[in-house]
């Protein structure tokens, strides 16, 4: 997994690869179970399955230099079918970690709460009667029920 994430961070994320994990821990923690352990297959395969690329020489994929391990993920993620789908989920999953780090967002300059703040002041100021309004009915006690026949 750590030489997954080194080959799919950009270049100067190499320094942030356990961030990067910390972060996948969290989010395969979310997981249900059988979820995990399909994950936990899917980087075996991909980490085994590098012995039978030409250029790996019959190793794995986490003994493998960095040009041999990017040319064996790139012929993967370019390949159709299942395993080229979760090769390109996997490393979907481990980009996302890598871009939901803070250091990351604030060198992006990845800064929502200003932008949602307006935009909640824009909607209140447009629709804020309509929004009262429902809140005032679903908030509004019950009419009382009419007695009726067997009714206490």
């Amino acid at each position: 997994m750590i030489r997954f994430a080194e080959i799919v961070c950009p270049p100067d994320g190499r320094d942030r690869v356990q961030d990067v994990l910390a972060e996948f821990e969290l989010l395969v923690g979310a997981l249900p179970a059988g979820s995990r352990r399909g994950l936990a297959a899917a980087f075996l395969a991909l980490d085994r399955g590098a012995r039978l690329y030409p250029r790996s020489r019959g190793r794995r994929f986490s003994g493998l230099g960095d040009a041999a391990a990017d040319a064996y993920l790139t012929a993967l993620l370019a390949r159709p079918g299942p395993a080229g789908n979760a090769a390109r989920k996997l490393s979907s999953l481990v980009a996302m970690c890598y871009y939901e780090l803070a250091d990351v967002k604030a060198e992006l300059g990845y800064r929502p709460g200003p932008y949602i703040a307006a935009v909640a002041r824009r909607r209140l100021e447009s629709y804020g009667a309509e929004i009262r309004a429902g809140e005032a009915r679903v908030l509004a006690p019950d009419p009382p029920r009419a007695a009726g026949p067997g009714t206490p």
